[in-house]
């Protein structure tokens, strides 16, 4: 799977607004049925990516961008490769072989880096898909009820039902009761699927602990260098420039 880019889904979410239009036509119909329920959904819709998506996608952005640990290992193969024409004996042979444990650590550190920029950016655009069709599904909740209204000839004006015929006014509530239920089914459906989705992200990538727990450190000039300060054992290849 490809990692999603968190520049995209940080416009993509920008352009999102909520739809109030909708969301007062529901709450109309739910206060004239007494479906306090819906209400309390449409709360909690309102203030969905009220958190810290927008910050989750900032830094995924900027990891993304990141290739200091990349550059380093390269300049560090770069300056054995420069070395290998005119260097020999134990002070290389131990240059050469910390130099491969550093570049060993900063590999592995930019695979973590990476494993993490993907893991945030999916789980950003997980919730941000979510979000999407939670959206749709209010619309089209909202469009369901104003069928609804033109169906029974209902023109909203108040919180109070309006005079029907007693099988006419079963039949209204009983027609808005399917829309909500629909729309309440949609919505648990959308947020479970992206909880699961979610929770699996985070149990397979996202444990930041493990991370900077296993994070890979840089070892020190001399862990496995016994003989590069003694200056008689450098030794320069015979015949090759030592510039």
């Amino acid at each position: 799977m490809t990692t999603p880019d968190p520049g995209q889904a940080a416009a993509d979410l920008a352009t999102m607004s909520y739809p109030e239009a909708a969301d007062q036509k529901i709450r109309e119909y739910a206060n004239l049925i007494g479906a306090n329920g819906i209400i309390g959904l449409l709360d909690k819709l309102r203030v969905f990516v009220a958190g810290d998506l927008k910050k989750t996608l900032r830094l995924a952005e900027a990891f993304a961008r990141e290739s200091a640990l990349k550059e380093a290992a390269e300049v560090v193969n770069d300056a054995k490769l420069s070395l290998t024409a005119a260097w020999h004996g134990d002070a290389y042979d131990q240059f050469s072989m910390y130099s491969g444990m550093v570049v060993d650590g900063l590999n592995k550190g930019q695979v973590s880096i990476v494993s993490l920029t993907k893991t945030m950016s999916t789980v950003a655009t997980t919730v941000i898909a979510t979000y999407k069709n939670l959206l749709v599904a209010l619309g089209n909740c909202a469009s369901n009820l104003s069928a609804l209204a033109g169906k029974f000839g209902i023109l909203l004006a108040s919180t109070a039902l309006p005079p029907l015929a007693v099988l006419a006014v079963k039949d209204f509530v009983d027609a808005v009761n399917s829309a909500f239920e629909k729309f309440w089914r949609d919505c648990i459906a959308l947020i479970s699927g992206m909880i699961t989705s979610v929770e699996a992200l985070i149990g397979s990538g996202f444990e930041l602990t493990v991370i900077e727990t296993n994070f890979p450190k840089i070892p020190d000039v001399g862990t496995s260098v016994e003989v590069v300060g003694e200056p008689r054992r450098w030794q320069i290849k015979p015949g090759a420039d030592p510039s």
